[in-house]
């Protein structure tokens, strides 16, 4: 007998709920994707337990009769592609008509649509077995209902989180839809908890307002069939990037990271929340590089990126008066050893490199000083004197590595300083369950945040070293990090530690006193790791003595 086999209709549909279905989160967005592409003007989501437990989405949309109700369960099964070539003209969210088998292969799932009023069809799966078909009287659209979710696939069970950071994904999910589908009204129950009403907006920056609670004015630009549409809101310790294109909420890489990078060129350490929404012909992408739909690529990416970070660098300009850098695309990074502009030319600048250090205790040999302190240059780099040669040192990254250090070596629970007057904080929905869930961690380190009603919380300590002048912002700051994709792989108290240490050092451009900078430099000499920051960038740069001499002209 031969080795290879079909796999059973169950295991391949396993398999694809695997690619289609991560989260809670993922079952949200392809139901509501699904309510969006039948023209739904009112989606509603329940959620029970994060999603774990139970996810009903319902809409008011086109419906189906009860022919194409039991279609829409046949895998590759769907009403929005009739030929491949249709893949190069895609103007609709769902077209692989991968997500209902999926979500009913891994869950008990009910389906409920009409056509029109009272001509309803009924579907039950358990697991992916067919338990039945039958009429019911229900209004015109389309409700599913997901229960126990993974509970007979442990393996997918067992990567998901808790309830709260469960529903912090549904939470962000449902917000970036309802940003790049203003015309259409959202609403989202956890429990009895009414979470999310936005209501149909006229345009996103009204419906931006509804979400963030602040007016957004948006910077359009055109070139060609290609269309911008971006808001960069207040600054806020925030750095949320929401991007769709053509409506659909995507995470390209590329492009994330070169509106990251533009965002990081404003003189000064200004940070936002970016939405953009971005319109070009159908041809020009292309959704079809990935199950979920979440992943685009570009059949000319060159001009769209250059053409986007170039309009949102003139917008920062205008708002804040600097002189932003335009940026070209991302290229891919050369080899260390072979230096992008030839051997003639060798980097003068040489980052230092630092050698895995023993834990504190095991030192058999003290750290030396970086040398006799020079000067402040443009109030951003200390200058050192070395036998090595002339040192710069990065005083945010310096002063973030010895705050990280010393947030992270406190044995036990870390101090907390009391706030005289506690701070209350509004937050976003998303941002409230994240407190919620993470409460007692928080504490741990230093930070005691209680969680009002609503989504307000109070704000009663943060740790020693941090300014308590500046809780609310390090608080909303932390808790954006946290949700994000902020330092991965390590620990949540590390990631707090870095979090707030990134947020409380001193900042470029910050004028310092001789003694200020000689201490920080004693400081930063007495760290595990003096010469990279938390989030790995480098603090130290030296320019050898032999290569000042050489650049200069002087031999011997």
């Amino acid at each position: 007998m031969g080795k290879i086999r079909l796999l059973p209709d169950a295991v391949v549909n396993q398999i694809a709920a695997g690619e289609v279905v991560e989260r809670p989160a993922s079952v949200v967005k392809e139901l509501v994707e699904n309510a969006l592409d039948a023209g739904a003007t009112t989606v509603t989501v329940r959620v029970e337990a994060g999603g774990r437990e139970r996810i009903q989405v319902e809409d008011d949309g086109c419906g189906m009769d009860a022919e194409d109700a039991m279609l829409a369960f046949e895998r590759h099964a769907t009403s929005k592609i009739a030929s491949a070539q249709d893949l190069s003209h895609l103007a609709t969210l769902g077209f692989r008509g991968e997500a209902l088998p999926s979500i009913a292969a891994v869950s008990q799932l009910v389906l409920e649509t009409a056509p029109a009023p009272g001509e309803g069809t009924r579907v039950r799966f358990a697991f992916g077995k067919l338990l039945g078909q039958e009429p019911c009287g229900r209004p015109r659209g389309t409700t599913v209902t997901v229960e126990k979710l993974f509970a007979r696939t442990p393996a997918r069970l067992k990567f998901l989180r808790s309830e709260a950071t469960e529903l912090r994904h549904i939470v962000e999910t449902l917000e970036a839809l309802a940003f790049a589908h203003h015309q259409v009204a959202l609403v989202l129950f956890h429990g009895p908890r009414k979470l999310l009403h936005l209501p149909p907006c006229r345009d996103r920056a009204s419906r931006l307002g509804d979400l963030v609670g602040v007016a957004a004015t948006p910077c359009q630009a055109t070139q060609g069939p290609v269309a911008l549409e971006a808001f960069l809101l207040p600054p806020t310790p925030s750095r949320r990037l929401v991007v769709a294109i053509n409506r659909r909420v995507v995470k390209d890489r590329l492009l994330s990271a070169t509106l990251a990078r533009t965002l990081r060129s404003v003189k000064g350490d200004w940070q936002a929340d970016l939405f953009l929404h971005l319109e070009l012909p159908p041809q020009e992408v292309d959704f079809n590089v990935h199950p979920a739909k979440a992943e685009v690529r570009f059949a000319n990416p060159g001009p769209v990126l250059q053409f986007v970070s170039r309009e949102l660098a003139v917008a920062l300009e205008k708002r804040h008066g600097a002189v932003a850098v335009r940026l070209s695309p991302p290229a891919a990074v050369p080899h260390p050893t072979t230096p992008p502009w030839g051997a003639q030319h060798p980097l003068p600048f040489r980052v230092a490199e630092a050698a895995p250090a023993p834990p504190p205790e095991n030192r058999s040999e003290p750290v030396p000083a970086f040398g006799r302190y020079l000067g402040q240059y443009r109030h951003t780099y200390l200058l050192v004197e070395d036998p090595e040669g002339l040192k710069l040192v990065d005083q945010h990254v310096a002063h973030e590595r010895v705050l990280f250090e010393k947030l992270l070596d406190a044995s036990g629970p870390a101090t907390a300083q009391k706030l005289l007057l506690p701070e209350v904080l509004e937050l976003p929905p998303a941002l409230h369950a994240l407190v919620v869930e993470h409460q007692q961690a928080l504490a741990e380190a230093g930070l005691e945040v209680e969680p009002l009603s609503a989504n307000s919380v109070r704000i009663l300590a943060v740790p020693a070293p941090l300014p308590v002048g500046e809780a609310r912002e390090l608080v909303f700051g932390l808790l954006s990090d946290l949700a994000g994709d902020f330092l991965p792989g390590a620990s949540l108290r590390e990631r707090t530690a870095a979090s707030l240490a990134c947020r409380a050092a001193i900042k470029k451009h910050t004028p310092l006193a001789a003694a200020q900078a000689e201490a920080l430099l004693r400081d930063l000499a007495r760290c595990r790791d003096p010469f990279r920051c938390p989030h790995g960038r480098p603090i130290v740069l030296t320019l050898p003595h032999e290569e000042i001499e050489r650049r200069i002209g002087r031999r011997g």
